[in-house]
């Protein structure tokens, strides 16, 4: 269920921004000055991670996908689970939608 959310969000960034990603729910990141300084007066909240994305690709920066190896979880618990998935998909969704129509401010 994962990948096929993975697949999901990553086809509606593609959509609304154009930009192609593979693991769009990846928190790691590396960014330049200029970004840095975006994102510290707006980064999205909750689940950012999707809806960062596009309001990088809609924002002008450039945007690459670099493989890095991960590992399984050793320890701990996952923070979506059941019904808590299926709001986080709507949730995502709907930012994703919002940012990659523009009509709310992002980084620029």
């Amino acid at each position: 269920m994962r990948r096929a959310g993975i697949r999901f969000l990553s086809g509606l960034i593609r959509l609304f921004s154009g930009l192609q990603i593979k693991d769009c729910t990846s928190g790691y990141r590396a960014v330049n000055k200029t970004l840095t300084e975006a994102f510290s007066k707006h980064y999205p909240l909750d689940y950012p991670e999707p809806e960062s994305l596009v309001e990088i690709a809609k924002s002008g920066f450039r945007c690459i996908e670099v493989p890095v190896r991960m590992f399984e979880r050793s320890g701990g618990t996952s923070s979506i689970r059941a019904w808590r998935s299926v709001y986080y998909m709507i949730k995502v969704s709907l930012a994703i939608a919002i940012a990659g129509t523009g009509t709310r401010k992002g980084v620029r």
